[in-house]
């Protein structure tokens, strides 16, 4: 399929034009979901310096949340207002550059360690969404743009901050599983983990029907997914059928499971399917922080999840490899995770 050519504004704050298929997004499954409406929320200083009583309650409720939601909400997590603001405001900058001081990322492929775009990745595509997008490796090296010359700094000091929550998490998330809080970790090598920083910018949408798709269905192909936005609502997530329009609680972050969580937990845990819809005349822009195995880990199911091999749903895959064919191929709802699934002959 040929490459279907990028277009940028100058200053995508303004004009927020993009050319191509704008895929419209029916309003009569949606419904509004927030603390109140059952999403769960876990307290992180709970987790952290909680009574013993306390904190076996949190990892119950944090099991619980990974099984039935995949999804929740992280409140008193300890990464400074600050940080998340500069965050947010040195990305800003970097989507409002001219296209020329962006040139050299946008014909990135998807393993390159930083793109900038459109859509998800238009060879795969075919369609661009409307959506722009910085994404960079974070860990174990740092890539970043040279400009602005704050993000840099601001980038690796969210992504080192990030880190160290979702790794606690992940212990947690072990813990809740009935195995040791390293168990997890150990297996898929999180302390060398491979980090990525999305930015996400969203520009004003009046089209059709009054929403669009900014990202369409999908999973995560990583472990844990932190992510905080602007004020403007626009993530939806998929439970019992029906599509959640997230609302945060204030400083929360959400937390979304992904696939390799899903993979090593034998599908215990889910991976959220969930997506990106804009709508009205506010911009969206959203910070993301991922975590996953170690490039070069094979990730499998735990094998005391699995007694004696019989229900396994996943084989060993490289992490790498998984990546690779996830970002490089069309987003189909959680279609990526067959790439991993054991698959059963079903006439025998």
């Amino acid at each position: 399929m040929a490459e279907t050519p990028l277009h940028h504004s100058t200053d995508p704050f303004t004009d927020g034009e993009h050319s191509g298929h704008d895929p419209a997004v029916p309003s009569s499954d949606i419904s509004t979901c927030g603390p109140d409406d059952g999403i769960p929320v876990v307290d992180f200083d709970v987790l952290v310096n909680g009574a013993a009583d306390r904190r076996a309650q949190a990892i119950r409720d944090l099991g619980r949340a990974c099984e039935d939601w995949g999804f929740f909400m992280v409140i008193n997590h300890g990464v400074p207002e600050e940080l998340k603001e500069a965050a947010m405001e040195t990305c800003r900058e970097l989507f409002s550059l001219p296209e020329e001081e962006k040139a050299e990322y946008l014909e990135a492929r998807p393993m390159d360690p930083i793109r900038i775009g459109t859509g998800f990745f238009s060879v795969a595509d075919g369609v661009r969404y409307w959506r722009d997008y910085l994404k960079m490796f974070a860990h174990p090296e740092l890539h970043c743009p040279a400009k602005p010359p704050k993000l840099r700094d601001v980038a690796a000091e969210y992504s080192a901050k990030t880190r160290g929550l979702l790794l606690v998490l992940a212990k947690a998330i072990s813990e809740s599983l009935g195995l040791d809080g390293g168990r997890i970790p150990e297996a898929t090598d999180l302390e060398s983990c491979f980090q990525i920083l999305v930015a996400n910018h969203y520009p004003p949408y009046t089209g059709p029907g009054g929403a669009g798709l900014g990202l369409p269905a999908h999973s995560d192909h990583g472990f844990l997914t932190l992510l905080f936005q602007n004020g403007v609502d626009g993530l939806q997530v998929e439970r019992d059928g029906r599509w959640r329009l997230a609302k945060p609680l204030p400083g929360a972050f959400f937390v979304i499971a992904g696939d390799q969580l899903e993979i090593v937990s034998n599908g215990r845990y889910r991976g959220a399917l969930h997506r990106a819809v804009v709508g009205g005349e506010r911009a969206r822009m959203s910070v993301v922080s991922m975590i996953s195995p170690c490039l070069d880990a094979v990730v499998e199911p735990i094998p005391e999840l699995v007694p004696d091999g019989r229900g396994l749903e996943f084989r060993g895959v490289r992490y790498r490899d998984y990546m690779e064919h996830q970002q490089s191929n069309k987003l189909d709802g959680k279609g990526a995770l067959d790439f991993a699934r054991v698959q059963r002959d079903i006439a025998a």
